[in-house]
């Protein structure tokens, strides 16, 4: 199998690897034991989300997909003013936040070092190495809904370390929502550098308030995915080409 020329089945390759890699670390980690997401952010550096960035990071070098993924700049940085509506929501959580009050300063860290580890690895995944091998074979608009639906059902198996599969479930709903305006900022941007950003403030912010797979972010990812659809409106009909982001940027 040629990755350049059969994207989608290489895709699936490595995600079936990183799963094992994400999940079999985590419950290494954890001694088989339920434990939940939160308490294991914030005591210690998750070691499986980590070594699944690295094997990330050389998988995309080895295949030299960065084009593909999105690793580079904007392509005209007017378009980062797409960002307003998530940067404005992160500063709502922010401002929580601070009003709630911070943990303590070892807490905070591992919190940061961690989340900034999920967005790191779970966009390189998702809206990297996933929409391009979907959407090479399957066009833009379907390409967001099978990422969008793979990265809901992956946190569905969250249960397996918590204990918890309702809880679960509803995190992988609300994570089913936050893959679509994801990789709608993805596809409009035409890199993957500012959703890797906002995907580490999201989850950081949202493991602080205490809201992370809450009810309480639901007015929030409603709007982002409301928003999500309203970026990718003029995709619903599309044959496939990224390219076409350049006729619409006009």
């Amino acid at each position: 199998m040629n990755p350049s020329r059969k994207p989608w089945p290489a895709s699936l390759v490595i995600f079936a690897i990183w799963i094992i890699i994400v999940l079999g670390g985590e419950l290494l980690q954890v001694g088989g034991q339920p434990t939940q997401l939160d308490e294991l952010a914030k005591n210690q550096v998750i070691f499986g989300v980590l070594t699944a960035a690295v094997f990330l990071l050389g998988v995309i070098s080895y295949l030299k997909w960065w084009p593909q993924v999105g690793g580079k700049g904007p392509d005209n940085l007017r378009d980062l003013r797409l960002l307003w509506l998530p940067a404005l929501v992160l500063f709502l959580l922010l401002l929580i936040v601070l009003f709630t009050g911070l943990p303590p300063t070892t807490v905070l860290m591992v919190v940061i070092i961690n989340t900034l580890l999920v967005g790191i690895s779970e966009e390189l995944m998702y809206r990297g190495i996933l929409f391009h091998g979907a959407s090479s074979s399957f066009g833009i608009w379907r390409a967001v809904w099978i990422t969008a639906i793979l990265f809901g059902l992956v946190h569905a198996l969250n249960g397996f370390i918590t204990g918890n599969f309702a809880a679960a479930a509803g995190q992988a709903f609300f994570a089913g929502m936050f893959g679509v305006w994801t990789v709608a900022l993805r596809i409009r941007l035409d890199t993957i550098v500012p959703v890797i950003i906002i995907h580490w403030l999201w989850d950081c912010l949202l493991f602080l308030t205490g809201f992370l797979g809450g009810v309480l972010v639901f007015p929030f990812a409603l709007v982002l995915f409301i928003y999500g659809l309203w970026l990718l409106r003029h995709y619903r009909h599309d044959k496939g080409a990224l390219q076409e982001e350049a006729d619409l940027s006009g």
